[in-house]
């Protein structure tokens, strides 16, 4: 197994994903043939009904993970929470998420995107161009 820093996390929505602010984080790579990770964030407890929500859906979350550097590409999972505790100062929330693309295909999943909405020619270049150095799919993050 292989432990690495959290550095942004967000829960993928229909047009953004939203942002949440991490007081720590920490990402678990099991390592198996199911590509598991163990997600352990450390968050404000503003952010408890949000999380607390998300356990109770049955169809697994999608969250966006930046690991080890805010100007690495996301990690995309399909993930489920798994636990809530209030620890002093904050709230732990384990999820349980596996990879479902490789970092290298976010290039694709813009490109997808954009061409979706209808984008061509130099277009789509520019607006391609922006994407990947904005991630808008991955908000930037907040430098403490």
């Amino acid at each position: 197994m292989k432990t690495f820093k959290i550095a942004g996390f967000y829960l993928a929505g229909q047009n953004e994903a939203q942002e949440i602010e991490l007081l720590d984080g920490l990402i678990i790579n099991r390592e198996d043939d199911k590509r598991s990770w163990l997600i352990e964030l450390f968050v404000h407890p503003k952010y408890e009904e949000v999380f607390h929500q998300c356990k109770k859906q049955e169809d697994e979350l999608k969250v966006e993970v930046l690991i080890t550097h805010p100007n690495n590409d996301p990690a995309l999972f399909f993930a489920q929470v798994r636990g809530l505790n209030h620890l002093e100062g904050g709230l732990s929330i384990l999820l349980e998420g596996r990879l479902r693309q490789m970092r290298n295909e976010y290039a694709k999943q813009v490109l997808s995107d954009l061409v979706h909405k209808g984008l061509s020619g130099e277009d789509l270049i520019d607006s391609f161009n922006t994407c990947l150095k904005q991630r808008k799919n991955a908000p930037s993050v907040k430098k403490n």
